[in-house]
């Protein structure tokens, strides 16, 4: 009868031969994957800040339609933006393709993918400036949007006699 000893090294020995074999299957797939050439993606002639330069150069309906707004709001809402420290210019993107980016992902419900394309850059640089945009969005409502008083009916409905009978307070019950 042998030990437990021998019997855990017999055992021991059993596992390194089926490791060795599932090494030997393992390493050359994996190095296959490891030099195999990869392709650049963002290949376009017009990168991100040319192309927001063509547009905003361009013909005037250019903007409006890749932005939703003309050239000289776009300017003015980059000039608050850099002017109220909102965003700041990095060293791969400027606020003017920032704000570009946010604008044609809204105007055209744009996927990041079409955004990568589009701008010619990664995933990732995408994500982080789409989402600093989100950031700085409270900050914007709170500058340019007023709420409407909660307490006073608007004028043209108070003016109404079809609505108002509606917007008036009955403590009958």
């Amino acid at each position: 009868m042998d030990s437990w000893e021998e019997e855990i090294r017999r055992f021991m020995l059993e596992e390194e031969e089926e490791d060795d074999e599932l090494f030997c299957v393992l390493v050359p797939a994996l190095q296959l994957g490891m030099y195999d050439e990869k392709e650049p993606e963002h290949t376009s002639v017009l990168t991100g800040p040319k192309y927001v330069k063509e547009v905003l150069e361009g013909h005037e309906r250019w903007c409006k339609v890749d932005f939703r707004m003309e050239s000289e709001i776009f300017r003015a809402i980059v000039h608050f933006l850099r002017v109220e420290n909102l965003l700041r210019d990095t060293r791969g993107v400027m606020i003017e393709e920032q704000f570009a980016m946010f604008m044609f992902m809204l105007s055209h419900n744009a996927s990041t993918e079409r955004l990568k394309k589009r701008f010619q850059h990664s995933g990732e640089t995408i994500y982080r400036k789409i989402t600093e945009f989100f950031d700085i969005i409270p900050v914007l409502t709170h500058k340019f949007l007023k709420l409407p008083d909660v307490y006073q009916t608007h004028v043209k409905i108070a003016s109404d006699p079809r609505y108002m009978p509606f917007f008036q307070v009955s403590y009958r019950y």
